[in-house]
């Protein structure tokens, strides 16, 4: 996949964004989940400034984004290095939550907190923000369009002392005080101390509700974890941990979340939706059921992936590249923090050649080449027709079935005067994860409790 390919993909793909925040009760939470180029993100064009909002002289609507093409093999060439959520290889952000921190003093009738963004991460366990510290010698920050976290001004801050707390690793402490060290690929991490902090989220009533001593990272030293495209531009200050383990925010949120948190990925890009905990998740009707498990080390959702089939017709595939192997590799999680769905090399190059011999049957499709070296599966539509009878792609998983529409299969756009798509899955060379583009339309259900992932097609914009 060629490096102009890869660009185009990342930038359809990476067009949505979690904000936050509604209200929060003894029984339930609900985030708000802001797109990107929705008016309450920052990255919108209205809130950029002018020099970067006046769009380029253009023949027709997207030609410019022929010089951008790099971003689909960027993405595939950093596969393996993309559990980080903040790397620079074509893995940008999919959400972000706005989360109030800390506990300072205004003069003014202003939150006594900060407000920063943090990515929603469902395949990670801490949450952690970027602190002061990084900017000591020695250190790095990532960069950000914002100064990292004050940590020393906030009075609710409060380092977790060595041995002190359930959630300090063995050998993990400096100076008295807990440490951490996330890894998320080679070269990619975050370290710095553990600590407890105030949490505060907006209600729908107006007020402000606040969690006292939500344990977080504190990181004061962050490598290979620059965005793609944003640069000093970067809204993000850091993770919302939510996958498996006791440091995670769902397993803190405790009797409010009750081990249970629900999401519902609209079409429309531009349209906001909701995260919710507990109570506040809407029932639905019809949805099937798949147990979960943690596959350690990893904190990641694990789902039992059996089989894929193209239009009911099932593909030739070996069990052992869809199983989970003895040292933890291979087998299938699901994410809504990876923006496309990942599949171990043999499972894609199968579904590959099935979907291109499903649709070069199409006399209303031309192949569509960018590079002559790329190997991308995309088509130019010689007419409306084409974008009749695509195909239906269908993850069996254990005891239910996950079937993706064409609209959520190809990425579809406008590209120098011709409406082209791309396949919007891609290969890895070790693992195989069903992302956030793939899930959209439909609703999505954790239960860690009972260990189970509901899940059906459901109307985003009433029932999410």
């Amino acid at each position: 996949m060629s490096p102009e390919v890869s660009f185009v993909f990342h930038f359809f793909l990476s067009s949505m964004l979690l904000g936050c925040i509604a209200a929060v009760q003894l029984d339930g939470l609900t985030m708000e989940l802001i797109h990107r180029d929705s008016p309450q993100s920052p990255l919108h064009p209205g809130n950029l400034p002018l020099a970067e909002r006046i769009p380029k002289p253009s023949a027709c609507p997207f030609a410019g984004l022929h010089h951008q093409t790099s971003m689909i093999s960027a993405s595939k060439a950093a596969a393996n290095k993309m559990m980080s959520p903040l790397t620079s290889y074509g893995d940008p952000f999919l959400f972000f939550a706005q989360v109030g921190v800390g506990s300072f003093q205004e003069k003014s009738n202003h939150p006594h907190f900060k407000t920063y963004n943090f990515q929603i991460d469902t395949g990670n366990e801490l949450s952690w923000i970027q602190c002061e510290g990084c900017q000591n010698k020695g250190n790095m920050c990532f960069p950000h369009k914002d100064p990292p976290y004050l940590n020393s001004q906030s009075r609710s801050y409060k380092p977790i002392s060595c041995n002190q707390h359930s959630f300090c690793e063995p050998g993990q402490c400096k100076e008295g005080t807990c440490t951490y060290n996330v890894t998320y690929g080679p070269g990619s991490y975050t370290s710095g101390n553990l600590a407890n902090e105030t949490f505060t989220f907006y209600s729908s009533h107006g007020k402000h509700e606040a969690l006292e001593d939500i344990t977080f990272g504190c990181s004061t030293d962050s490598r290979n974890m620059k965005y793609a495209f944003l640069f000093d531009k970067n809204p993000v200050s850091g993770v919302l941990g939510m996958g498996w383990g006791p440091r995670s925010f769902l397993a803190q949120l405790g009797s409010i979340s009750h081990g249970k948190f629900s999401y519902c990925i609209k079409a429309n890009n531009t349209q906001n939706t909701y995260l919710r905990f507990g109570k506040h998740i809407v029932k639905s009707k019809n949805l099937q059921t798949t147990k979960i498990m943690q596959v350690k080390p990893s904190a990641a959702y694990h789902v039992n992936l059996l089989g894929i089939s193209v239009n009911g017709v099932k593909l030739n595939i070996t069990k052992t590249d869809l199983a989970v192997r003895k040292d933890g590799s291979r087998g299938c999680s699901i994410d809504a923090g990876t923006l496309a769905t990942l599949l171990v090399k043999p499972v894609f190059d199968t579904l590959h050649a099935a979907l291109a011999d499903h649709l070069s049957r199409n006399q209303n499709l031309k192949r569509w080449i960018i590079h002559k070296l790329h190997k991308d599966l995309c088509y130019e539509q010689l007419s409306d027709a084409g974008r009749e009878n695509l195909p239906v792609v269908t993850f069996h998983l254990e005891n239910a079935d996950l079937e993706v529409k064409p609209g959520a299969i190809f990425l579809f756009r406008e590209f120098e005067c011709k409406n082209v798509f791309c396949l919007s899955m891609l290969s890895d060379d070790s693992k195989t994860i069903i992302g956030a583009y793939q899930q959209m339309k439909q609703k999505f259900v954790y239960d860690t409790k009972a260990r189970v992932l509901s899940f059906g097609p459901e109307d985003c914009e009433k029932n999410g």
